[in-house]
């Protein structure tokens, strides 16, 4: 009995050990060490980045985590860690974790500041990435096209992120659909702040784009919720969806110059939303194209806009239309 006992009580300090040796913490304080430290890194290991400036670094962060052990890559402490110059961030495996970057004083040297992806296909599934901000990281060539968040894969999440200050051509943040791996996604971006984007005077200024007129018709399942967008008047389609089975719900819109719009896919749910324009000039609410859109329960004050940005538009669409332009609006519920 007391052997029985003693068994017990050294399988729990064993499983005590592998677990501390499992979580384990690495400080890095340069490039090569973070590449060494990524590299090394297994379930449960949080790698922790040197409080100061990162400059001109291109971060592969790749592993695989699982549910209860994510591989995690922070700031030492955060808002004190600044990646800047020509700098980005790429992500590939599954359950990893970016917390409390600042991006500033520089742009992506590729197409994107943070992507889901490393290469077509390497894509991220079940990621996270929070309490990171994106202020200003623009390049100096206005029209130099960069999208500040690309997600692929499935079922990541962009949450309690504040972005800022994008002036250059690009979406803020794209849901990609290119390829099988990221349709059907069941991304989150929830409880973000989109700061000021002045207007691009073209089109490509979007704060958000969820897929694109060649995978209009996939499902892309993506919940936009909870989030605050501040004067994001880059173009007329703040939100601009593109796919299918999409939710937008609980977001509040402060004196933005456009609006959500359901340009193609079908079936997508816009509810709980607030717009307050203040009347401000092109301040807009919702436009509605496409089939069995549901629009229930938004409350739109002190709107502007008409025609495109008006509080409310269904368009009458195009006789016989290619689905890449404007089909007509059927069977759409809008309510309260």
């Amino acid at each position: 009995m007391k052997f029985s006992v003693f068994l017990q009580v050294l399988c729990s300090v064993l499983m005590i050990v592998t677990s501390a040796k499992a979580n384990k913490i690495l400080k890095v304080k340069n490039g090569d060490e973070l590449i060494l430290a990524i590299s090394k890194a297994k379930p449960g290991t949080t790698i922790k980045m040197a409080k100061g400036i990162w400059k001109n670094i291109e971060i592969d962060f790749y592993g695989n985590g699982t549910p209860t052990k994510p591989i995690t890559l922070e700031a030492e402490k955060s808002g004190q860690v600044f990646i800047e110059g020509e700098s980005n961030l790429k992500m590939s495996g599954t359950y990893l974790t970016v917390k409390g970057l600042i991006f500033r004083n520089g742009y992506t040297p590729s197409s994107d500041v943070i992507a889901f992806q490393k290469s077509k296909g390497n894509v991220c599934n079940n990621c996270r990435v929070t309490e990171c901000v994106i202020d200003n990281f623009n390049n100096p060539e206005r029209f130099e096209q960069d999208i500040w968040v690309s997600l692929f894969g499935k079922n990541n999440r962009f949450d309690h992120n504040h972005l800022t200050g994008k002036r250059n051509q690009g979406v803020t943040v794209a849901i990609r659909l290119e390829g099988e791996e990221s349709r059907g996604n069941h991304h989150q971006i929830d409880h973000n702040y989109f700061g000021p984007r002045p207007s691009l005077g073209s089109n490509g200024g979007e704060t958000i784009r969820i897929g694109t007129s060649h995978n209009c018709m996939s499902n892309s399942n993506t919940v936009v919720s909870d989030n605050f967008f501040d004067r994001c008047s880059g173009e007329v389609e703040i939100i601009s969806n593109k796919s299918c089975q999409n939710i937008f719900r609980n977001n509040t819109f402060f004196e933005c110059q456009g609006t959500i719009t359901l340009r193609h896919g079908n079936e997508t749910l816009v509810e709980n939303n607030y717009f307050f324009g203040n009347r401000k000039p092109h301040t807009g609410g919702i436009r509605v194209i496409n089939e069995n859109q549901k629009v229930i329960n938004n409350y739109c004050e002190g709107l502007t806009g008409y025609r495109f940005r008006s509080a409310f538009a269904i368009m009458n669409g195009v006789p016989n239309s290619p689905a890449n332009r404007y089909l007509p609006v059927i069977n759409a519920n809008v309510a309260n």
